[in-house]
């Protein structure tokens, strides 16, 4: 026991002496040139995949939580998204009472972007055997569709002692179009961005998060949500990856929310793995 912990202590020591030696980390090699102009970097994004991508980033901040009271115990449950940009825009986890999750798109504000608000079902919801209730959050687009925020989500998780923990998240994201595949408005959709948790007001974990979306165009659409966790105890990865439509007036995809035990440095499977198929 002695030399186990003897050694543990060496990691962690060569650990900080190793980040005080290095220099803060530069941003991605994509801002190495300053910012965009922004009407280079914007994107027709639809109300279907803001409703889509607010209902993600929901599911997404409430499984942040979950890790932060239960560890990161890695899991996976089958998810399934809906928008019709419309009256009907939710994301649903289908196990046994799992967390349901509803979008209202609010009116456009020409000139500034649109609020969308995501709130739980009326009941709690059951994320890998783990109370999740009372969620309620608003994300903000620009008009140019190139920025999200979300200025504080609130969600409330079972802890330790059975108790329920009330905790806010924040994020930030910055969206930029990718490939084009031919004539038409096909392409992908990926952003960059941070994201914190606090647990009754204060800071507990930070979040590195990136996405990808590739519209169907004569085969399946894909959406991929990816976070790791920079801030906290322990490496973790969450993972929301979707297959199916994406199309004008309709997001409906089919996937899976995992969480994984992995390093910021690990393969983006789920990531590279969404593309769409070029036809020879």
């Amino acid at each position: 026991m002695k030399t186990k912990i003897t050694t543990t202590a060496a990691a962690v020591l060569l650990g900080i002496s190793t980040l005080a030696s290095a220099n803060p980390p530069g941003a991605p090699a994509i801002y190495n040139n300053g910012p965009a102009a922004p009407l280079l970097n914007m994107t027709n994004m639809r109300d279907t995949e803001r409703a889509a991508f607010a209902l993600y980033e929901g599911l997404m901040q409430a499984t942040e939580a979950l890790v932060y009271v239960k560890g990161c115990t890695p899991f996976s449950v089958p998810v399934s998204a809906y928008s019709d940009g419309n009256g009907i825009n939710q994301l649903e986890v289908q196990t046994f009472n799992g967390v349901r999750l509803e979008a209202a798109l609010q009116a456009p504000v020409p000139g500034f972007g649109q609020n969308i608000d995501v709130t739980q079902a009326p009941i709690a919801g059951i994320l890998n055997n783990v109370a999740v209730d009372n969620l309620r959050g608003r994300y903000t687009y620009n008009h140019l569709n190139n920025l999200m925020v979300n200025e504080r989500t609130s969600l409330r998780v079972a802890g330790q002692n059975g108790r329920p923990d009330t905790f806010y998240s924040a994020a930030i994201k910055d969206f930029y179009h990718g490939n084009t595949y031919g004539p038409g408005q096909f392409y992908e959709i990926y952003d960059y961005g941070l994201q914190t948790l606090s647990k009754s007001g204060y800071p507990v974990n930070k979040w590195w998060q990136k996405s990808k979306a590739v519209r169907d165009n004569g085969q399946q659409g894909c959406t991929v949500f990816q976070k790791d966790r920079l801030v906290g105890v322990g490496a973790c990865r969450i993972t929301l990856s979707t297959v199916g439509y994406s199309q004008p007036g309709l997001f409906w995809q089919d996937g899976n929310l995992t969480v994984s035990q992995v390093t910021p440095s690990a393969p983006d499977t789920e990531l590279n793995g969404c593309s769409l198929i070029q036809v020879p």
